[in-house]
C-alpha cells in the first residue's frame, strides 16, 4: 500500500500508512461495516445528492468540471446549471468523484469571514459561550480564528450545503467550534493549532450530509442497524479530508476520532488513552457540550455539568474542569422549562437500581474468573459510571434517602431528574455499544452470551 494510503478491510479493520511505514491495525467492530460506509458516501451517494438537486431550487449550482460515470460517460457537461431533474441520473450510476463536491460551485459560498460573523452571532445569543468568552483576556481569538481557516473550494461547498439545508448542523459546528477554541485558549495552544482544531470543528459532522436525514430527526429511539449508520461518519468526513494535504492528517485525524473516549469507551477507532491526539481530545468534549447546549434551553448549563460529572472517565480532567466551571457560573439556580415530577423520577432511580442489580447478578459468575471480553467491557463501564455517580451524590440502592427533604425543592428535583435522565442514557448506551463491538453475540448460546442478552433485553424493556 503506498504511503498515506488508508482503507477498510472486509473484517472491518482499518489500515493506514503513517510516514513511519508501521501499518496501523484498529478493529471497527459492527455488522457490514465496510458496505455501511460504501452506501454512505461511495457510488451512488443518494442523500447527499438528493440535497444538492434540492438546494439548486434556491442556490445557483453549477458543475465546474464534466461530471463521469464510472464506466466513462459524460453524463454532465462543465458549466451545466444543476437542477432537480439531475437527480435521478446521478443518483443512477456510479461516478468518477464521489461525493461530487469537486464538480460543483456556487456562488456566495461560505467563506470564514462569514463564519466569523455567524460566530459572533452566535456569541450574542448564547449565555454559555458569552461566559467563556468572558473567561478569556482575549475573547477575540475565538472569532478571529475562524476567519483565518482555509476554505478550498470543495469543502466550501459542503459547508454552504450544511449552511443551507441543514442549518442545525451548520450552527453545531459553529458552536463546537467556539467552545473548542476556548479550551484550545485556555490550554495556550498556538495560533497554528488554534487554526487546525478551528478547522476539524467546522467540519467534524460534515459527514452526516451523506446519512439519511431522517436518523437525525426527533427523539425516537433508533434500531441497531440505523445506529451503525451514524457510526460512520466520522470516518465519511476523514476519507474526504484526507485527499487534501492542506486537511490531512492534523484536521482529518480530530475529525475521525472526535468520539473516541480516554477510557476506551468510544468509536470508530476503539482508541484509549494517549493513543486519542490532543486536538481530539479537546473536539471530543467540546462536541458533547455543543449538542447539550444546542438542544437543551434554561437547564443547560446545569445538565452539561451533570454529564461532565458522569462521564469523568472519559475526558481530560483539565477541558471537564474549564467547561464544569463556565457551566456552573450560567447555573442561574432555575429549575429549567420541564416541571419536575416526584413519581417519574422515583420510577426512573427504581429502574436504575433493576438494572444495575440485574448485571451484578449476571456477571457474578466470572467475577472471580477470566470472563469473556464483552462482559469485562461492561463490568468496566457500569463501574465507571458507577463512580461518577457516587460523586454526584447519588446513592445506588437507596432512593428514599435520596429524595426525602427534597420533595418541595424543585431546582434539586430538576438536579435529580437531569442525573437519572442522563444514567438511563448512559446505560442505554454501554448496551449499544456493546452491540456495535461484538454483534456476533446475539445470535450464539453460549452461557456468558445468553447471560449478556438477557440483560441488554431487559435494559432495553425498561429504558425503551
Amino acid at each position: 500500500m503506498p504511503e498515506g494510503e488508508s482503507s477498510l478491510d472486509r473484517a472491518g479493520r482499518w489500515h493506514e500508512s503513517g510516514q513511519s511505514g508501521n501499518m496501523k491495525h484498529v478493529t471497527f467492530c459492527g455488522l457490514g461495516i465496510m458496505n455501511l460506509i460504501d452506501d454512505a458516501i461511495s457510488n451512488p451517494d443518494p442523500y447527499y445528492i438528493k440535497s444538492v438537486t434540492e438546494f439548486s431550487a434556491s442556490r445557483d449550482v453549477v458543475t465546474s468540471a464534466d461530471i463521469y460515470s464510472s464506466t466513462g460517460i459524460k453524463l454532465v457537461a462543465k458549466g451545466t446549471h444543476i437542477d432537480s431533474s439531475f437527480y435521478d441520473k446521478l443518483v443512477r450510476h456510479k461516478l468518477t468523484e464521489s461525493p461530487i463536491d469537486r464538480s460543483l460551485s456556487v456562488k456566495d459560498a461560505v467563506t470564514p469571514e462569514d463564519i466569523e460573523r455567524d460566530a459572533l452571532a452566535l456569541l450574542d445569543a448564547d449565555t454559555q459561550l458569552s461566559l467563556m468568552a468572558d473567561a478569556l483576556p482575549n475573547s477575540g481569538v475565538l472569532h478571529n480564528t475562524l476567519a483565518k481557516i482555509h476554505l478550498n473550494d470543495t469543502l466550501a461547498f459542503k459547508l454552504t450545503l450544511a449552511r443551507e439545508t441543514r442549518p442545525k448542523l451548520y450552527r453545531h459546528s459553529v458552536r463546537v467550534a467556539l467552545i473548542s477554541l476556548y479550551l484550545g485558549a485556555r490550554l495556550k495552544l498556538d495560533a497554528e493549532s488554534m487554526i487546525t482544531l478551528a478547522t476539524a470543528a467546522m467540519f467534524h459532522d460534515l459527514g452526516e450530509l451523506h446519512i439519511d436525514p431522517a436518523l437525525f430527526e426527533g427523539d425516537r429511539q433508533l434500531e441497531q442497524k440505523e445506529r451503525q449508520y451514524i457510526y460512520v461518519h466520522p470516518m465519511i468526513m476523514y476519507l474526504i479530508l484526507k485527499e487534501y494535504p492542506e486537511y490531512h492528517p492534523a484536521a482529518s485525524e480530530a475529525v475521525l476520532d472526535h468520539h473516541e473516549r480516554l477510557d476506551g469507551s468510544g468509536y470508530p477507532r476503539n482508541l484509549e488513552g494517549g493513543s486519542i491526539s490532543a486536538l481530539s481530545q479537546i473536539l471530543a468534549v467540546a462536541e458533547v457540550a455543543g449538542s447539550l447546549c444546542g438542544r437543551v434551553e434554561s437547564d443547560a448549563c446545569a445538565y452539561v455539568e451533570v454529564v461532565l460529572k458522569l462521564n469523568s472517565s472519559q475526558f481530560r480532567n483539565d477541558l471537564v474542569g474549564f467547561l464544569a466551571a463556565i457551566a456552573r457560573q450560567g447555573n442561574t439556580g432555575a429549575a429549567g422549562d420541564v416541571e419536575p415530577d416526584l413519581a417519574s423520577i422515583r420510577f426512573g432511580l427504581q429502574k436504575i437500581d433493576r438494572i444495575l442489580a440485574a448485571w451484578d447478578a449476571a456477571y457474578l459468575p466470572y467475577r472471580d474468573t477470566e470472563s469473556p471480553v464483552y462482559l469485562s467491557y461492561i463490568q468496566t463501564r457500569l463501574t465507571s459510571l458507577r463512580k461518577g455517580l457516587f460523586g454526584a451524590g447519588f446513592n445506588l440502592g437507596g432512593q428514599d434517602a435520596m429524595i426525602q427533604g427534597i420533595e418541595a425543592d424543585p431546582v434539586s428535583l430538576s438536579e435529580l431528574r437531569l442525573l437519572v435522565r442522563e444514567t438511563c442514557w448512559q446505560i442505554n448506551g454501554v448496551v449499544y455499544e456493546t452491540r456495535r463491538r461484538w454483534p456476533e453475540i446475539a445470535q450464539r448460546a453460549a452461557a456468558a452470551d445468553m447471560a449478556l442478552n438477557a440483560w441488554a433485553e431487559q435494559v432495553q424493556t425498561l429504558l425503551g
